[in-house]
This record gives structure tokens, sequence and C-alpha cells, in this order.
């Protein structure tokens, strides 16, 4: 073979990125998520695949000669989504950039075309990879030509390649039979007929059995076909043969096509860099290492030049600080902070460790002391390092990152460098656009980049102040964000004590009952066997153990969790495996992985980030704390493993339903703010409600189906969803949601106004000002548009949750500083607070929890917190 020839069936692809990816847009607006999409499958098509050349075909708005043959060809198929229209001459655009040839020929398909260059490979010795989201193209598939079939399962983007045998093995004949196929069973999607009455199982099964569509014909007197099937067949041969020719991809397209001609490597050019700039697709330059072309007029770049003074002793920095006047300085620093450059209005001062002569902390204590005003780029960040040091800070007026999180809260990254594009017009890359300042030494390298660092945040925080006071979101920024990062500074700091021996110890027991289990399932299965391999889990229970199983698809058989739980009546090994899963997943990820995380001081400091939610919830990473389980038998033995210090004990707080208290209140729906004031069970009340039946006739499985629908509620759940929860019919499912809304008149109406709010302003919003934007609200796609308004129903709520735990932190930490100082706030997960305290101060913990979380938010309902108190988290919840 000469080499190896990608072509790419352009619309099939776009398609799949545009439906499979969130909408976004570029820094003017436009929507960019399906080439954004286009090239991430391409990018990993190119790692994964390494070919030699690469093309990409495409559609024409033009008739076909299939059109003549049938008025009825892709006549139902509904018109490209306006959002995705204005995206192909972009995906063009970027795809000539980038030097990648692409082919469409008026009358013609990008079908054919496909067909066309992969028997002009064939000729030529080249292997053609024809990569594609359409099945019609198996047809295609030979020995020198394989199908790269792309599809998004669970949100994710599968690539499988299929030759002549692995399609056989799936399929049960040869490729070329597809058009075979489909000429039986049509194709709803282009509208190709087919025989009426003949579905896909039917199709299959003569195909399998009679070989072809001449052969299905040639054997209607068989004694193997149904007479229902045989007069199907006879009425529809016409139909099956005009199908034939519609489904049959052509190989003689009048295209001119020479494999040598799409041998390409990527060269980087100023024209693409150009183009991904304007896109904002900031990552591709990146991973690209795209650059300016020499020539090209030169780029803003933002060099924070500025009068450098070093600062050499304590008098140096007394004299800077008087200099500034009181006005807020940006500091700039590395992780270590050795090496400190403080920005005010074009003077930048210097603090270096290494040429300081005096004690360096009492430096950094001086300079991040409360009373210089300050602002910084995750500031919560700074404040963590600086507390490892042991130095107290405040003062802190302005994070441009959090700033621009409010402003945004669904964008990629708040990368400083990033932001300066988007909001100020210039980038902090130097010059020659490597990042590397090549013809200066280390120590002013540094210098310039800190300079450079200071000075853009000053930049952005004269734009952004402006826009959080237009958009009303002061309040949101300087009373909930913006106070809450030393908060949970000072929690990353403390971390949570972990009793080191009995996680070990955890961590063996589950390893003996994994092996245990182990045992039993092999036994079961009459072998050995990975246990954790679906494919050899699927071959064990449903071709040897011959258990009721779903549709085999390429990968084998379907074991998830859904699976399995069917079959937990039909046969033991079902729940074992299950248990299995799980015990291997508590030792793996938390008694193996949480050991590895544990900090000299016999600590975990998890960090928490700001900035990644939509909802303005919290996360935490490194390790994840906010994911321990919790519900099972088992995941409460890894929260035994979370104990309190020495002469210590944890108070742990919970809101008792506050979304759905929440919900109550912002719907004023008048039932449900009357069962929450009598204090009576909301979920034995929705179950009276949605069954009709009187409340001391609840019984506890009516709860549990309306605890369900109450949460669902306010997450936007759907019948099918809510079936899959509770394990009813989608039918009685929908009845549920259906009672529901009629009996909470408030709750309906609240669900359809917060749609059409959102829709006519284009965000939605929580009560103190919170937004998330919804451009999907408007989009022409049923899927992108149903999203939307699942987001504009739940996210006030959940995003006001969100808002009032952090409200309540803060309260927390403030009146605990105040009044009991040897108490430490330790986490936050969810709902819930933990504290850690002197045995003794425990009531009096407990209180400032319950107190300063019932009243963080004025509400029609009360909002209620219960407190535990325990030598450990378990103990304590």
């Amino acid at each position: 073979m000469n080499g190896t020839i990608m072509i790419l069936d352009g619309n099939a692809i776009v398609n799949r990125a545009f439906y499979g990816i969130r909408m976004l847009t570029a820094p003017d607006g436009t929507p960019t998520n399906a080439v954004y999409g286009f090239l991430q499958i391409l990018q990993r098509l190119l790692d994964e695949r390494k070919p030699d050349g690469v093309c990409v075909t495409f559609d024409v708005h033009a008739p076909t000669f299939r059109h003549e043959l049938s008025d009825a060809y892709k006549a139902t198929r509904k018109p490209m989504p306006e959002e995705l229209r204005v995206q192909m001459p972009l995906l063009k655009q970027t795809l000539d950039a980038m030097g990648i040839r692409r082919y469409e020929l008026a009358g013609w398909e990008a079908d054919d075309l496909l067909g066309t260059m992969a028997r002009v490979c064939e000729e030529q010795r080249y292997q053609a990879l024809l990569v594609t989201g359409d099945r019609d193209s198996f047809q295609l598939i030979t020995d020198d030509s394989h199908v790269v079939f792309i599809k998004s399962r669970m949100g994710k983007t599968e690539t499988t390649e299929y030759d002549p045998a692995l399609f056989r093995e799936e399929y049960g004949f040869d490729p070329l039979k597809m058009v075979d196929l489909k000429s039986l069973m049509g194709d709803s999607s282009d509208n190709i007929p087919g025989v009426p009455g003949i579905g896909e199982k039917t199709a299959l099964e003569l195909l399998r059995r009679f070989g072809s569509l001449d052969g299905v014909y040639e054997n209607l007197d068989d004694a193997s076909i149904k007479p229902g099937q045989r007069k199907k067949l006879t009425e529809g041969e016409k139909s099956a043969r005009e199908s034939f020719t519609l489904a049959t991809i052509r190989r003689d397209a009048p295209i001119a096509f020479t494999p040598s001609d799409t041998l390409w490597t990527l060269t980087p050019n100023g024209t693409l860099y150009d183009l991904f700039r304007r896109l904002g697709f900031g990552r591709f330059i990146e991973k690209w290492r795209l650059t300016p072309d020499e020539d090209a007029a030169p780029e803003t770049v933002f060099t924070g030049e500025c009068t450098s003074v070093p600062v050499t002793d304590e008098s140096g920095l007394d004299a800077a600080l008087a200099a500034t006047g009181g006005k807020t300085v940006y500091p700039a620093c590395g992780d270590d902070l050795d090496y400190v450059v403080f920005e005010c209005e074009e003077t930048g001062w210097i603090l270096d460790k290494n040429s300081y002569q005096g004690d360096y902390n009492k430096a950094l204590c001086k300079l991040f002391a409360p009373a210089v005003p300050k602002a910084g780029h995750n500031i919560k960040d700074i404040q963590r390092r600086l507390l490892s040091l042991g130095v107290e800070n405040g003062g802190w007026v302005f994070d441009t990152a959090l700033a621009a999180y409010l402003l945004d809260a669904t964008a990629a990254d708040y990368d400083l460098d990033r932001l300066c594009q988007k909001y100020c017009g210039f980038s902090l890359t130097p010059a020659n656009g490597d990042g590397q300042l090549s013809l200066l030494d280390d120590g002013v390298q540094r210098l310039t980049e800190y300079l450079q660092r200071a000075a853009a945040v000053a930049c952005l925080e004269e734009v952004f102040r402006p826009k959080l006071e237009a958009l009303g979101m002061h309040t949101l920024y300087y009373d909930i964000e913006l106070p809450l990062c030393p908060v949970l500074a000072e929690m990353e700091h403390t971390g949570f004590l972990v009793d080191r021996e009995a996680l070990y110890d955890f961590g063996r027991s589950l390893t003996d009952r994994i092996a245990a289990l182990q045992a039993s399932i092999w036994e079961l299965a009459g072998g050995e066997f990975n246990i954790l391999s679906p494919k050899q889990l699927g071959e064990v229970l449903f071709e040897k153990l011959s258990l009721p199983a779903g549709k085999k698809t390429k990968t084998g058989w379907s074991t998830n969790v859904d699976v399995l739980e069917k079959l937990r009546d039909k046969h033991p090994i079902a729940g074992m495996v299950l248990e299995y899963r799980e015990l291997t997943k508590l030792k793996s990820t938390y008694a193996d992985g949480l050991l590895k995380t544990i900090a000299p001081d016999g600590r975990i400091h998890t960090t928490f980030q700001m900035t990644v939610t939509d909802t303005g919830r919290l996360s935490s990473r490194e390790p994840n704390l906010q994911n321990i389980p919790i519900r099972r038998e088992l995941g409460a033995g890894v929260r035994r493993m979370f104990v309190a210090g020495p002469g210590n004990v944890l108070v742990d707080a919970d809101y008792s339903q506050i979304e759905l208290r929440l919900l109550a209140h912002m719907s004023q729906d008048e039932t449900m703010i009357a069962a929450f004031l009598s204090g009576e069970d909301i979920h034995a009340v929705t179950a009276s409600q949605v069954f009709g039946v009187p409340l001391s006739d609840v019984t506890p499985a009516m709860r549990s189906r309306a605890k369900a629908v109450n949460f669902g509620i306010v997450y936007g759940i759907s019948a099918f969803s809510l079936a899959q929860d509770i394990g009813v019919f989608q039918s009685e499912a929908k009845a549920y949601i259906d009672t529901y809304m009629e009996k909470y008149h408030g709750v309906r109406a609240y669900m359809q106004t917060a749609i059409e709010t959102a829709r006519e302003q284009g965000y939605a919003a929580t009560m103190y000002g919170r937004r998330r934007y919804l451009p999907e609200l408007s989009s022409s796609n049923f899927n992108l548009r149903s999203f939307g308004e699942r987001v504009a129903r739940n996210m006030p709520i959940q995003g006001t949750a969100a808002d009032v735990m952090k409200l309540a932190m803060i309260r927390v930490w403030t009146r605990l500083k105040a009044e009991l100082p040897e108490a430490r706030l330790l986490l936050q997960v969810h709902d819930e607070l933990i504290v850690e305290c002197p045995a003794a101060q425990a009531d009096a913990a407990a209180a400032i929890l319950r107190e300063e979380m019932e009243h963080t938010a004025d509400c029609a309902v009360p909002l209620t917190a219960d407190a535990g108190v325990g030598a450990s988290w378990a103990d304590a919840h």
C-alpha cells in the first residue's frame, strides 16, 4: 500500500458535533459549537489513526439524480437548523486554512463522493478510511476500504473501525448487502420506502436466509416465509426495487480526485491563527502551536510596562505602601510566594525573598494586611498559600476570575490571558507567540510576566466592575462570592483529619470481601473470568448461563447497572456482580485513593472550586470530598474514617429539603407552603395529593414515589427518567407528574413562567441575581431547546440553594471566629456543613450552625437545619 487516506463525511460529522456539544459562541456571538466539535473529532482521529492524507466531502444544497428518481426522497428531512447553517462556511474556511482538501459536487451526494474516492484509492493502492456517522456507507467496506463509524453515547464520541470481518460478525452478511437490507426495511431518515410492513428484524432474517434482495424474491414460495410477509413482499416489490436504486452509493461520480493530492500534515500559519483567535479557539491555538505570520501587523500584546522598583528592606516596603496612597494594589506571585510583584498606577514594586534583607514573612504580613486594598485573579488560592506560611491576610476588594464567572457561568475556563483577549482586546502572550521571552534572562522574564499579570488584573477590574453593577450582581459578588474566599482558603488549609490505620484496615476488609465475592461468582459461572470486563461478563451471563438479555452490539452484550438490576431475580450472580463492582470502586477510589492524599499532618486538604458549576454550587477536587458515598452501609464506612482531633468532636448540620422549601417560596404554592408551615412531612403530603388518599393512609411505598416526584420536579425530570428511577411504566410516571402539577398550581405556574421569562431575558436567574445564560432556548433543535427549558426551571432553585449555602458558610465562619475561635469550619458538602471544635463547645457550635443556616434567607417557609455531634463524620451525620 502507498499509504492511508482518511476521507471524512463532512455533513455527517458536523451534525454529530452540533448535536453532541452544548451551544458555544465566539466573542462576537457567532455560534461555534459545530466547528469546535468537528475539530475535536478530527484531532482525535488524527491522533488515533495517523493517516497519510486527509480530505473532507460535503453535500451541495441542490437536487441529485435520486431526487429525479423519487419525489419523496429525503422530502421529510427537516431543514438544517439556523445555528448550524451559519457555521458551515466557518467550517469550510477552517479546513481551507488548515490545508485540508474538501470535495463537493452539485447533483451528487457526499456518499457518492466517498464511494468514488474509495474506488480510486483502491485502484491506486491506498488504504481508505471512510469516516462517517451514516450506516449507509457500510456498503463501501472492502479489504482496502474501511469505515470508521462515529456515534455519540452518554455524551461521549466513540469510533469503531469496520472491516469486512467485523461487519459480517455484527450483521451476518457481506457489507455490499447493506443495500439489499435498506431496500427491504427502508430508511425513514432518507424517506426510502423499502417494503411497507417489513421492519429491520424481518429484513435481517430474510437477508441472512436468502442472501440478497433477488434471493428473497426468487424464494417467495419458501415455507419459512410467513403468508403475511409473502403478501407484503409481493405487493411491495416495485417499492423494494426502487429503494435498492436509491440506497445504492454510486462509485462513478465525475470528480477529479487523486489520493496523493490529499497527503497532509498541519502547517501552522497566520491565517489559521487569526481565524481561531476570532472564534475563541484558544485551546486549538495552543494544541497546534499556532502563531501569527511574521509579516502580519503586530498583535496587540499587553506588556504591563511600568516603572519597577526593588524592595530590599522594611523601610523600602513602608515607602512603597505609602506611595500607593491607599489605592488598590495588584499583587502577582508564584505558588511559593518567594517573589511578589505588586503594581499600582504604573509602578511595580518587587519583593524578592532572595534579596530581601529582613523578615520576609513579616514583609508579606504588611503587604497582605487588611489595611492594604488588593485585587487579584483567583485570590482564594493566594489566601491559602499565605495561610500555609502563617500569614494572616485580608483587604481583598476584587477577584477578576470570580467576576468573569458571574458574567458567564458556562465559559470553558477563566484563564487570565483568555479574559484579556475577550474583554480587553489584548493578549498576555509575548510577541514571538511561543510563550517564551527568549531574549531576556530568567529574572527579567519573571518580572515582565508578573508585571503583565498584575496590570492585566487592573484592566479587567476596570471592565468588570461596571458590568457587575449593570447586571445587578453587586450583592451576589460583594456579599457572597468575594467574602467566601477566605472561608474556603481556611477550610482548605485546615483540612480534615483521617484515621489512617482505620482506613487501611477498611481497605483490607474490602479486599477480603472482594476475594470472597470473586470466588462465589466464578463458582456460579463455572470458571474464572474478568468480572470487570463487560465483554467477558456478557459472555458468561447471556451465552454460558443463557440469561435473558437485550440487544448484542459490536462490543458484546450490555452489562450496565440497569441490565443487572433486571437480572437480580433471575440468577444470584447478577446481585453478586453489582456488589463486586461497588466494593472494587470503594476500594480503588476511597480506601486506596484517599490514603494517597493524606498530608504529613494526617489531614486531607481538598481544593474547593468556585468557578466550575453552572448553578453556583461549589465542587472539590484532589480529592473530591463532595462525592463520598453515604446512603449505603459501606459508604458510611468511608465517612467513619474522617474523625475529629484529640479532645475535639465534629458537629454536622444539614439543611432539610432546602430546594423544596425554596421552590415553595419562589412559586408561592399555597398547598406546599401550608405543608411546610404545619411541619407535616412534605413527601407524605405530596403522596396524599398525588394518590388521592388521606394523609393517614399514605403507605411507605407511596411516600417513596412521591419523594422521587418532589425532587424530580426540582431537577426537571422527565416521565421517562422518573419511570426508570422508581421502576414503573412511563405512562404511570407521567400520570404522577401530571397529577402533581394539577394539585400544586403554584408550582405549575412557576415552571411555565420560569421558561417564558428565561426565553424573554435570555437567561435564568436566582433570587440573588446569579445568571445562567440560555442560548439553547432559541435553538430550532428540539433536544437543545428542551434542555434549555429544563435548566430554566431548575437553575433558579438549585442556584438559589447554592447562594443560600454560601451565605450560611460566611455567617457561620464569622460567628465562630468571634465566639468560638477554637472551632473550625472543615467541609461543605451540598447542603451540609461540618465543624470541628472542642467537645465542651459542641452544643454552642451546633446552636451557631442551626441559627445561622436557618436565618440566612427570609422565605415564606422556614429553612430548617438538623445538627448532630460525633467523633467521626458518620457518627455526627
